[in-house]
């Protein structure tokens, strides 16, 4: 039984929570693109979209040398044509803009270089939890993890119609489930028809946090520690890490690890609010989306040469994004458990520096993890870039 499930007394939410919201690659791990002329190259060194929840988003860039920057918005990536803001080199802004879509796109240009189109990370389901967008962050190299393409999430298992309607208008494909064999058998994916269902264990059917209800506080940071280590290279993890990267959309073989569908087996067609016309979305999520998903978002981002200052504050936001679902969790069981079982219900970067620690032990980078651990060579890993970086 998944401690976690326990916690939350496997009921289901009908008002269940609302979201309130890869430095260098490691030396050797693939050549980075030529870069060309300063104008073809996106200029922005910071730039965040921030839904404040009443209609009302808050623009923050940082341009050096760009000029003028104008902004643009609207409901589909491909489609900003509403000027909403402007300004020089480094602005933080506030605007308004009218109605309510899945997410709501801005397109910032400047007068010198390569635009970026963002959105805010949260995508606001009613019967999901940590469901974001993994992109949106900048490399070392300065170019950008391309928005609307990877999505990451809780479980999926109380999703309602209108948040599969949501899922279907995002453009998902590939939905990969990270949990184990009892974990999907008890609390099954509801998924949009059309959505390529691929469960990968990876965490087996050994002592982990998927399957063992702690007794103690200490024996709860065991478990974690235990687990964030196998994640790397103990059981079914490796593959089932690897089976997942060579199957993201666009970038390998597509038939990689499908395990069947919930709905009708293979694409959804163009992502309207996604990533450009004719892109095709994934999602990956385990039981809360920070355990399994978090390692599997700080590879990602790293191989696509995220700083991992920057990875680890993608894989702490999961605190933030998880606070109410965490305290209504709490309120099922006594008191006197809370100590126990908060261990599990929170991420550290000590957690996420275990994982690392142990690519290194066993690999000795993350060059070797991707190689030798996960089969992605420098042919696949420059796909995976093509696919997923802009400028």
């Amino acid at each position: 039984m998944n401690p976690l499930r326990k916690l939350t007394g496997y009921r289901r939410q009908r008002a269940a929570v609302l979201l309130v919201a890869v430095g260098a690659v490691a030396s050797g791990c693939g050549t980075p693109s030529p870069r060309t002329a300063p104008d073809d190259r996106i200029p922005f060194t910071a730039a965040t979209v921030t839904d404040r929840g009443d209609g009302r988003f808050t623009l923050s860039w940082t341009a050096p040398g760009a000029g003028r920057v104008k902004v643009y918005t609207g409901t589909a990536q491909v489609r900003t044509g509403r000027a909403v803001a402007s300004g020089g080199g480094r602005v933080t802004t506030t605007v308004r803009v009218g109605g309510r879509a899945d997410r709501q796109w801005f397109r910032f240009v400047p007068s010198r270089g390569e635009p970026l189109t963002l959105a805010d990370r949260s995508v606001r389901l009613e019967g999901a939890a940590n469901v974001r967008d993994a992109g949106g962050y900048r490399t070392a190299d300065g170019r950008w993890v391309r928005m609307g393409r990877l999505y990451r999430s809780g479980g999926l298992q109380d999703l309602t119609d209108a948040d599969r309607a949501t899922l279907r208008r995002l453009g998902i494909g590939p939905v990969y489930d990270l949990r184990t064999r009892s974990e999907a058998a008890a609390d099954p994916d509801r998924l949009p028809e059309g959505a390529d269902y691929r469960r990968l264990n990876v965490l087996g059917d050994g002592r982990t946090i998927a399957n063992t209800v702690p007794h103690s506080p200490d024996e709860a940071r065991s478990l974690m520690s235990g687990s964030y280590r196998d994640f790397v290279s103990a059981g079914p993890a490796p593959e089932a890490y690897r089976e997942m990267f060579a199957s993201l959309p666009g970038t390998g073989d597509s038939s990689v690890g499908s395990t069947g569908s919930t709905g009708s087996t293979g694409s959804t067609g163009g992502a309207a609010g996604g990533g450009g016309a004719g892109a095709q979305a994934a999602l990956y999520h385990c039981t809360v989306g920070k355990d399994r998903t978090g390692w599997a978002s700080a590879v990602l981002l790293r191989a696509l040469g995220v700083p991992r200052s920057t990875v680890e504050r993608d894989y702490l936001a999961s605190n933030r994004y998880l606070e109410r679902f965490n305290e209504q969790a709490l309120h099922e069981v006594p008191e006197k458990q809370h100590a126990t079982f908060e261990p599990l219900m929170e991420v550290k970067e000590k957690y996420l520096d275990l994982s690392f620690d142990e690519m290194d032990e066993v690999y000795g980078s993350l060059r070797g993890y991707l190689h030798k651990g996960l089969g992605i060579d420098d042919e696949e890993l420059g796909r995976l870039r093509a696919e997923l970086l802009v400028g």
